[in-house]
Order: C-alpha cells, then sequence, then structure tokens
C-alpha cells in the first residue's frame, strides 16, 4: 500500500501511517520507510476498539494538506488515484472513485455505487457496504466542519461507511462519484 502511494503521478503529499496497536516488527519497518521517504510520519497509537478508526483523528488534527486520502494495509491504487481524487474534490468535499477487487482466483469484480442515487443511498444509511475507505477523499476542511469526525463505529456498521454518512447528512456538503 506504501508504494502504491509513493508512485503517484501526483507527488505533493503527506503520508501518515496510522498504527493501531502495532508490533515491534511494524515499528521497525515503519522507521525504515521513514528514512527513506520524509513524507512519511508514523502515528504509533495503542489498538483502538473496532478497526482502530478513532486513531485516525490526532492524525488528521496534524495534517497540513488540503486534501485526505485513506489506504489500509491491503489496498491498491491506480497511479493517478491521487490525481483524480484532486480534481473531483476541487469542486466536492467528499468524492469517490469505483471500487474493484482482485480476487484470489486472478478475476477481478467492481462494486457500483452513487450516494446520489437514492437506491444506493438507502443502502448506505442501513449500514451495508456503500464506498471504499480506499476510494474516497475528502477535504480537510470539509472533515474539520464535521460535528465529530472518526469516532468508535457501533456494532453492525462498516467503520467507514459510518464515517461517510456524518459527511451526507451535512447539508452544506458536495459528494461526487466517478
Amino acid at each position: 500500500a506504501v508504494t502504491a502511494v509513493q508512485v503517484q503521478t501526483r507527488q505533493d503529499f503527506e503520508l501518515f501511517i496510522v498504527g493501531d496497536g502495532v508490533s515491534d516488527s511494524t515499528r521497525s519497518v515503519m522507521r525504515k520507510l521513514m528514512a527513506k521517504d520524509a513524507r512519511i510520519r508514523f502515528f504509533d497509537l495503542p489498538k483502538g476498539p473496532r478497526n482502530g478508526e478513532i486513531n485516525r483523528r490526532p492524525a488528521l488534527a496534524e495534517a497540513n494538506g488540503r486534501l485526505v486520502c485513506y489506504a489500509a494495509d491491503d489496498d491498491l491504487w491506480f497511479p493517478d488515484h491521487l490525481e483524480t481524487l484532486a480534481l473531483l474534490l476541487d469542486q466536492h468535499d467528499i468524492a469517490h472513485t469505483i471500487t474493484m477487487f482482485a480476487n484470489r482466483d486472478g478475476s477481478v469484480s467492481v462494486a457500483y455505487f452513487d450516494a446520489a442515487c437514492p437506491a444506493d443511498r438507502a443502502r448506505l444509511s442501513y449500514g451495508s457496504d456503500g464506498f471504499a475507505l480506499a476510494n474516497t477523499g475528502h477535504t480537510l476542511e470539509a472533515y474539520r466542519r464535521l460535528p465529530e469526525g472518526w469516532r468508535t463505529t457501533p456494532a453492525g456498521i462498516a467503520t467507514d461507511v459510518y464515517m461517510w454518512l456524518q459527511f451526507l447528512e451535512q447539508s452544506w456538503c458536495r459528494y461526487a462519484s466517478h
């Protein structure tokens, strides 16, 4: 996932890696990555509830960029992912690209979703999958306008869906699906 970020066509970024109760071997890898790339900062935080979504909060408090994008340790981005989201976020507060899955059998599948579509929006509000963490970006300014930001997610709803709903519930929020 780190390499997928480092090879982006758009290179003006901060790369925050949020540790959620990581091992000593992960800390060692982080030290090596930071020594090779000054844009990387590692937040070594204790294990949080659920998926550690609450640990994203202190990292975003220190962010200086205009845009925020996400990638988990098993995610890959196309090389123009940041560039694509940056174009969308010039006019929107939150945006996402299509979700693609590389399956174990070598096949690829996609998950279409558009929160502007009433049927998709209804699915999202009931806690089913919506748009994935690794496909989503938002402006830092919009995040800081939210009532709460990243927080512990109740059981039964995906942590990223819970966050995206917080954006979409705001009357000021401008959304784009790509």
